[in-house]
């Protein structure tokens, strides 16, 4: 049976993406964050004994990568898909988003997802796939409030 490595797993469009690759027949290795209580990846793993593992991981812990790496090695994986992501509150401004809160959405969003890519790709076969989902964060479509404010100030000036 193909095997598939989702990062963030636990919930959301992870814990879909788990159970339709189960569905069709896959092996799925789910990773949760640290210190999650239980999540419905670890019940969905009780429906397929053997064939969901579940691992943990912060993408953010370049530490925790690389024991996943290990973990992993001598392994044969079809998919490697990264959907792990963060967002800050919907409600601030660009004004109001501090540097530190800026640089925690862009490591999580950008940097460790690449990070993740860079140390795992080579478990996935020639004929395998790698994926990687963005948050919405980096939408610039999808987040017309600032971009509505910045052409309102250019539109002045």
């Amino acid at each position: 049976m193909p095997t598939i490595l989702l990062i963030a797993a636990s919930r959301g469009l992870g814990l879909a993406m788990a159970e339709e690759f189960l569905k069709k027949g896959w092996n799925v290795v789910g990773t949760v964050r640290g210190g999650s209580t239980r999540t419905k990846l670890h019940d969905l793993a009780q429906h397929h004994p053997g064939r969901l593992e579940i691992a943990t991981l912060d993408i953010c812990h370049p530490a925790q990568v690389a024991a996943l790496r290990e973990r992993l090695s001598g392994r044969a994986l079809q998919m490697l898909f990264v959907n792990a992501g963060t967002t800050n509150n919907p409600t601030e401004t660009i004004g109001e988003v501090t540097t530190e809160e800026f640089v925690r959405v862009m490591i999580t969003n950008a940097l460790s997802p690449m990070r993740v890519v860079e140390s795992l790709q080579d478990l996935v076969t020639a004929d395998g796939l790698i994926g990687v989902m963005s948050s919405g964060q980096g939408s610039v479509t999808n987040n017309v409030r600032e971009w509505g404010r910045v052409i309102a100030a250019a539109r002045q000036h």
